[in-house]
């Protein structure tokens, strides 16, 4: 994969979209643009390759050599969130502090 300033479905569910000539978001097509959980990371090409700030998955920054490399891993980070048993928190009821009788 190239470089590019044009959208780029890149394999999988994930899609390469251009902020300007030198970063991209790197997007979840499943989910709706309007979504929060449609972004899964932002990338920037730099001198030693590409700086990749993770919105989805553990690890929050990366320094990866090429976009197929941010894809890649991308890619695994959603397989892991399908994979993972874990789900949002049952939500506690809150009462009012109870007053004086």
């Amino acid at each position: 994969m190239t470089a590019t300033t044009q959208t780029a479905h890149v394999g999988g569910h994930l899609e390469l979209l251009p902020i300007d000539e030198d970063a991209w978001r790197l997007c979840d097509r499943r989910v709706s643009a309007r979504d929060a959980e449609f972004v899964v990371a932002y990338i920037e090409r730099t001198d030693d390759g590409f700086e990749t700030v993770w919105i989805r998955g553990g690890a929050r920054r990366s320094r990866l050599s090429s976009l197929e490399e941010c894809v890649e891993r991308g890619e695994e980070i959603l397989r892991a969130q399908e994979q993972s048993t874990s789900s949002r928190p049952v939500p506690i009821p809150h009462f009012p502090p109870a007053r004086g009788l």
